[in-house]
């Protein structure tokens, strides 16, 4: 065993050497690309052997740009000597542009910064330094163009910048600058024109604080604040006559604030729609039902009562409560390729059964029903509890991916059906497509466990220790010393506090192909990670705390697009769940669930993060 597992992290042992010199950071791109392995096929990710080199320091650095892209100059010659203020006046030539990107330094980028300033695009110092600052007033910029925002300072963005015609920034020249003509927008909806929308309401008082180009609920509140304040009925859709008045030359200033949103409004009340909302989104989920035979007639965009009676009419196939109300969830199950047609025999097979959504965190006869009907066909071992638990989300995925589909982990009543019909699948382990499926314990709720416990889970937890060399003797379910000791060499190498107890985020990053095996150490010493999840934030910390420092990570590691969190850094939203869910696939968790537990994170921020670079 050790000599094949020697051989199959010494494999990996040149391409972590090269990718030290960089670390994890994203400067440099190109050999960070070339060292790390192709993760989208089922590969164990490998574990160098010995500890990178580190890169010294540069005494002859003269500004240091930390992780927010605040620029520290370290040497005031710097300024001084050769780096000359440029004339305001002085004349550009179309060749005379050579391409800026973040920490770039020089003349030119203080050009760049002059002007992007003499436009109304960048607000901060003449530092001739390419910070973050820069990149958003560059990226700001690009918008009015209607051009892909990369932050990058291309020749060819420079000779639209430097034009004379270039537009100085303004709500009105922005909106013009972005198209000319306005689309109607509303809750979900993303891109240019919702930022410019934002800018445009903040700029005339509305209640909106966060500028992130994403349609919210605060979005939403704001316009229906500007309707009232021009005496209509309020509405949460921004019309095109809406939008036109708004970016004219003298609009109506906001001084209340009736309609900002209250802090108790969740994800799910921000992506719903139901009888009075209009748009491409209500459109689309009527076209929808037409195409499956719940409703008849034409797609108007308006949600009326026949929108209603339809939607109502599809739930009632699905298993859900019957509202007429168009959830994230429910809009999901719509759009699926395996949505039940009306009249159809899967919509007959799921009202015969009389299935109903089943998802974590449920329980009863239903729940106990489908863990007997995955016990039977393989996907589950143990006996049904009731609960619908990890094990229970576990064993659904793994009828999910025998049956081609999405592994949500989630029950659907058309998934039922399947699940209960006579032909439906047995469990073969062709079904298993990740590496981490041979150790995990299905059938079997993971508790946390110390010494002094027993049973099939611990031995579950010694077969896997013993697989990465960390315990010797038999796997006899018993809990001892022993295996305490093994544990906590696992916890030492993985920089954790070292306990001794496997806890349950503990067992499932075991079980993935991301814990180093024995006598690979990640840190020399202890971390102070701790838990990261949905709603956490960073609170009003000047400095970057541990949710933007995650974030930040998951940028570098390809798995985050910056732009999803513009604005609300710091913050623990649905795309920095959906990065964390990405990098989970990727370390070949089973239960990929976008909490950032100690474990994910200490892998995360070791030096072998480059092993799941996209």
């Amino acid at each position: 065993m050790r000599n094949r597992t020697a051989l199959l992290f010494l494999a990996a042992l040149l391409l972590v050497c090269a990718a030290a010199l960089g670390g994890c950071s994203a400067q440099d791109e190109t050999a960070a690309a070339q060292s790390a392995p192709n993760l989208s096929v089922n590969i164990s990710v490998p574990y160098a052997t010995t500890t990178p080199t580190a890169v010294p320091e540069d005494p002859d650095q003269p500004f240091e740009l930390d992780a927010n892209g605040k620029v520290t100059v370290l040497n005031d010659r710097w300024i001084d000597e050769g780096f000359v203020a440029v004339d305001n006046d002085e004349e550009q030539t179309a060749n005379g542009y050579a391409q800026l990107r973040l920490g770039d330094q020089g003349q030119g980028v203080q050009q760049l910064q002059i002007r992007l300033r003499e436009l109304g695009y960048y607000p901060g110092d003449i530092s001739g330094v390419f910070d973050t600052l820069t990149e958003q007033a560059v990226q700001l910029f690009e918008l009015t163009y209607g051009s892909m925002q990369t932050g990058i300072a291309t020749a060819n963005l420079q000779q639209l910048l430097f034009a004379e015609n270039a537009p100085v920034y303004s709500a009105q020249a922005y909106a013009a600058a972005i198209g000319g003509s306005f689309t109607e927008l509303q809750l979900g909806a993303s891109g240019s024109n919702v930022l410019a929308l934002q800018l445009r309401l903040r700029e005339l008082g509305y209640p909106i604080t966060h500028i992130t180009g994403y349609y919210d609920q605060e979005t939403a509140a704001a316009v229906s604040a500007f309707f009232e304040v021009y005496g209509n009925r309020p509405s949460q859709v921004a019309i095109v006559s809406m939008q036109e008045e708004l970016f004219t030359a003298d609009p109506k200033t906001y001084s209340g604030a009736t309609l900002a949103p209250t802090q108790t409004q969740t994800a799910a009340d921000q992506q719903t729609l139901s009888e009075g909302n209009i748009g491409s989104t209500v459109e689309r989920v009527q076209q929808r039902l037409i195409d499956l035979g719940y409703m008849q007639g034409g797609a108007s965009g308006t949600f009326d009562a026949a929108t209603t009676e339809a939607v109502k009419a599809f739930q009632r196939v699905v298993g859900v409560q019957e509202d007429g109300v168009v959830t994230y969830g429910l809009y999901t199950q719509l759009i699926a390729d395996d949505a039940p047609a009306y009249g159809s025999a899967a919509a007959e097979a799921i009202l015969a059964g009389g299935y109903t959504l089943l998802q974590e965190g449920d329980s009863g006869e239903a729940v106990t029903r489908l863990q007997t009907r995955l016990v039977e066909l393989g996907y589950a071992n143990g006996t049904p509890n009731g609960r619908y638990a990890s094990a229970t989300v576990s064993s659904v995925k793994l009828f999910q991916r025998a049956m081609g589909q999405e592994e949500t982990g989630v029950a659907t009543a058309a998934l039922q059906a399947l699940l209960y019909a006579d032909d439906a699948p047995a469990y073969s382990g062709a079904a298993q497509t990740s590496a981490g499926d041979r150790y995990y314990p299905y059938g079997l709720a993971i508790t946390d466990l110390r010494e002094g416990d027993s049973g099939d889970l611990v031995r579950y937890l010694q077969t896997r220790l013993a697989q990465l060399e960390y315990f010797e003797g038999e796997a006899d379910g018993q809990y001892g010393s022993a295996t305490a000791e093994a544990v906590r060499a696992v916890q030492r190498n993985m920089g954790l506090e070292q306990t001794g107890e496997a806890s349950v985020s503990f067992q499932e990053h075991l079980f993935s192909e991301a814990t180093p095996p024995s006598g690979v150490a990640m840190y020399d010493d202890t971390q102070s990670f701790s838990t990261l999840q949905m709603g956490d934030s960073d609170g009003e910390n000047a400095s970057m705390g541990p949710v933007e420092s995650l974030q930040k990570q998951l940028w570098e590691l390809g798995y985050l697009d910056r732009e999803a969190v513009r604005g609300t850094e710091g913050e623990f939203g649905e795309a920095t769940r959906d990065a964390v869910m990405d990098a989970q696939r990727a370390m070949q968790y089973v239960n990929v669930d976008g909490v950032a537990t100690e474990e994910f994170q200490a892998f995360l921020f070791s030096r072998y993060c480059g092993m799941i670079k996209k």
